[in-house]
């Protein structure tokens, strides 16, 4: 995995647990907030549901029906 995979997946996972800041996302990914809105901006153009409010934060959207299947 690169670099940047790592980062991001360490975002997705601190998304999963709740709202949370750029600041906070930057710390947990160990990325600057500069490189942290970068990589939101990443997740969301290969299809993450990430909407992020000035002065509350970011927050991960689950699409309706999306999950693991089992079938």
């Amino acid at each position: 995995m690169t670099k940047a995979t790592i980062r991001m997946g360490k975002i997705v996972v601190a998304l999963r647990k709740g709202i949370t800041t750029a600041d906070k996302l930057a710390a947990a990914s160990r990325a600057s907030v500069r490189q942290t809105y970068r990589d939101i901006a990443t997740l969301k153009q290969w299809g993450m549901l990430i909407e992020g409010s000035a002065g509350l934060g970011y927050e991960l959207r689950v699409r309706k029906g999306a999950g693991l299947h089992h079938g």
